[in-house]
């Protein structure tokens, strides 16, 4: 379950990073000023997130087995 969780993340960020760089293309082919970017890098919420799902995952294992 686990591991389809973890592929479904990465598909998702996948798609979204994809996404957003074409938009910065289309912006730039277009020759309007492309929004520089602001806060947390997208792959240090990627590594939150998959941190939190295999911690929660090892925590949900171990109290489990109580």
């Amino acid at each position: 379950m686990l591991k389809f969780l973890t592929l479904l993340i990465l598909i998702l960020f996948v798609w979204w990073r994809l996404k957003r760089w074409l938009w910065h293309r289309r912006l730039q082919a277009q020759g309007l000023p492309v929004p520089e970017q602001k806060g947390v890098r997208p792959i240090t919420v990627l590594s939150l997130v998959l941190l939190g799902v295999y911690g929660g995952f090892l925590l949900w294992h171990l109290f489990g087995q109580v």
